[in-house]
């Protein structure tokens, strides 16, 4: 008996190092993992006993539960889609400039990976949509615990950014340098100012506020106007969630209040008429369509900021920025069908985005959000969902009441 007390008791200490590492910087090496991410799996198995359990009934009856699981879906899967968006696009901006031939080849090493994330999430979504419509879905608990372990996964290629802003920043010190290029490298301090957000990492954010962005708003929308609708459309979904989540962004700036939102709602509508649309409709008929409205969405969101531009501001928005009229999935280089499968797939999950719709418009959130103590929060939500464990979002008054 007391040699099997002792075996149980090194069990669980082996188990608790191993879930510690995940937060504590430890060394463990996830790439082994493969595209299904076995690890995660593995870690459910052992840690069976905590496991999250009867998770439908949960998103039933409580709700600081519900909101921090869906939140943090939100934030998990538009980061990933984003960072997917952001290796394509650096790609087809500094392709043929041999500075950026080394960061370039560590992003495009990564892609697969990137990828196997972004499905991973999207199966989460799929799960957690379904349940939220009241559907019964197997294995919600462990899908849910996958997404999170894939997602810590991606993080750790969040070094990257930092090498392609600083690469950019080097390579302008003596070259010109495009718009294009200077719009991603912006998009990935954005990218950079979420991550050090969600991680409470004030030095790191003090950091990128130095940095700056290299465009001005009017620029900005310019910028995002010459590349792909997919590339676009993620750009969008991920200003309207840093912004939602309290983090200065350089596309969320660039957009009078109310635009954003706007633009974000006409496209999860567009997204959410083209999956529903029949199997039997032509799927080019439905790029079309979807790509349309994209495209209507965006330039009312441009013309809106034209109307807010001051006197003092040397220009109004440039007339360049209005959105491309291309209205076929074929992009100039990068993003592509991926991208776009990708980005249409997370803002079809109708019940996943109106509830977090919903819940960013609580006032105490809201509040929360403009104190600084809203991410933070996603970050435990996500760190306690990838060690199998219940987690919720609590709420307190960001307004010091």
């Amino acid at each position: 008996m007391k040699k099997k007390t002792v075996i149980i008791l090194c069990s669980m200490a082996a188990v608790f190092g191993l879930f510690s590492s995940l937060f504590v910087d430890w060394p463990v090496d996830f790439s082994d993992a493969g595209g299904d991410i076995s690890k995660a799996s593995r870690f459910s198995r052992e840690m069976e006993s905590e496991k999250l359990t009867n998770m439908e009934e949960l998103l039933k009856n409580d709700s600081a539960f519900k909101d921090g699981i869906v939140v943090a879906q939100v934030v998990m899967q538009t980061r990933a889609v984003q960072f997917g968006s952001l290796v394509d696009m650096s790609n087809e901006v500094a392709g043929n400039i041999p500075a950026f031939a080394e960061v370039l080849k560590e992003m495009n090493a990564t892609r697969e990976m990137v990828n196997n994330v972004t499905n991973t999430l999207t199966e989460s979504a799929n799960k957690l949509n379904a349940a939220l419509g009241g559907e019964e879905c197997s294995d919600l608990e462990q899908t849910t615990i996958n997404a999170s372990l894939a997602y810590v996964n991606l993080q750790q290629q969040n070094k990257l950014a930092n090498s392609f802003i600083d690469t950019t920043d080097k390579y302008l010190e003596t070259a010109q340098g495009d718009d294009r290029l200077k719009f991603v490298r912006d998009q990935w301090v954005d990218y950079q100012k979420m991550t050090a957000a969600l991680e409470d990492d004030k030095a790191a954010a003090e950091a990128l506020a130095k940095k700056g962005n290299l465009l001005s708003g009017e620029k900005t929308l310019a910028a995002i106007a010459d590349f792909g609708i997919a590339n676009q459309v993620a750009m969008v979904n991920s200003a309207f969630m840093t912004k939602n989540t309290g983090v200065d962004g350089s596309l969320a700036n660039a957009l009078p209040e109310g635009a954003l939102e706007g633009v974000f709602t006409r496209m999860r509508n567009a997204a959410e008429v083209y999956s529903n649309q029949a199997d039997a409709m032509n799927n080019q008929t439905k790029v079309v369509k979807f790509n349309q409205q994209v495209i209507d969405a965006l330039n009312q969101a441009i013309i809106v900021a034209n109307q807010h531009a001051t006197v003092n501001q040397q220009a109004k928005v440039n007339q360049q920025a209005k959105v491309n009229q291309q209205a076929t999935l074929a992009l100039k280089k990068g993003g592509g069908p991926v991208v776009f499968n990708q980005t249409v797939d997370m803002m079809a999950s109708t019940n996943v985005m109106r509830a977090y719709q919903s819940v960013m418009s609580n006032s105490k959130i809201v509040k929360q959000t403009q104190a600084g103590g809203l991410c933070n929060q996603v970050n435990e939500v996500i760190k306690s969902t990838c060690a199998g464990n219940r987690a919720e979002l609590t709420i307190i008054d960001g307004g010091g009441n």
